[in-house]
């Protein structure tokens, strides 16, 4: 059977990752920010770097959909490509922004290591979210069946 896997799909799939990051980058900023420049402050402006970061870690979701149900070794491999994309694409942000101190080599580790935790994190939720939608679906199947 073909999954029809359209582009409303993928943008809801989007949204609902970029708000899953943002809160995980949000909290990720934090963390980092306290243990390393603990006595730093921001403008307001600050408080777009988490939408940035958030949007970077979306877009990989447009590329790596496939139309066929995937083994587990094609999404593992998928997952691995995806991280190592968004690390990259971060890290580069991080050695090119002159208010990072990436000079810093435990300031670099951590953000790349919180990088791999929030996307974790964010494969553990989305996975919550979508057993707790494919239980809801089961019921009302269940439920249909009985009634019919």
């Amino acid at each position: 059977m073909k999954n029809k896997y359209g582009i409303k799909e993928r943008l809801g799939e989007a949204f609902r990752l970029y708000f899953i990051l943002v809160t995980l980058i949000t909290i990720l900023l934090m963390v980092v920010g306290m243990l390393f420049d603990g006595d730093r402050t921001f403008s307001y402006e600050a408080f777009f770097s988490p939408l940035f970061y958030a949007f970077i870690g979306v877009i990989p979701v447009f590329f790596f959909q496939s139309d066929k149900e995937l083994s587990m070794k094609r999404l593992i491999i998928r997952n691995v490509l995806y991280v190592l994309i968004v690390e990259a694409a971060i890290l580069l942000i991080v050695f090119k922004a002159p208010n990072i101190p990436s000079d810093r080599i435990e300031v670099v580790i951590s953000i790349a290591v919180g990088v791999l935790v929030v996307f974790i994190l964010s494969l553990i939720i989305e996975y919550i979210f979508e057993l707790t939608q494919a239980n809801e679906m089961n019921t009302y199947l269940e439920e249909y069946q009985k009634n019919k």
